[in-house]
C-alpha cells in the first residue's frame, strides 16, 4: 500500500482545503478493502483520495523519482 508519502510532511500538516478544493492524496494498493479504508481515512482528514490501482502500476508513479512525487494537486 502506498499513500501519504508523495507530499512533504510540512504540506500534509497544512489545511487540505485550498483554492476552493481539497489537496489530493494518491492511493495504490493490492487489497481493495484496505484501499477503500485508506481512501475513507483520507476523506475524513479533509483530503481528496485518488486511486491509482495496484502497487505495481500506480505505486511506481508515487515512488521517489516518479512523476507524482511532491506534486501539490487540488481537486475542485
Amino acid at each position: 500500500m502506498k499513500a501519504f508519502n508523495t507530499l512533504p510532511a510540512a504540506l500534509l500538516a497544512k489545511d487540505p482545503a485550498e483554492a476552493s478544493g481539497r489537496r489530493v492524496l494518491f492511493v495504490s494498493g493490492n487489497d481493495d478493502i484496505a484501499n477503500a479504508q485508506v481512501a475513507g481515512l483520507i476523506q475524513k482528514l479533509g483530503f481528496a483520495p485518488i486511486m491509482l490501482g495496484k502497487v505495481a502500476e500506480g505505486g511506481r508513479l508515487q515512488q521517489f523519482g516518479g512523476p507524482l512525487v511532491a506534486q501539490n494537486f487540488i481537486k475542485a
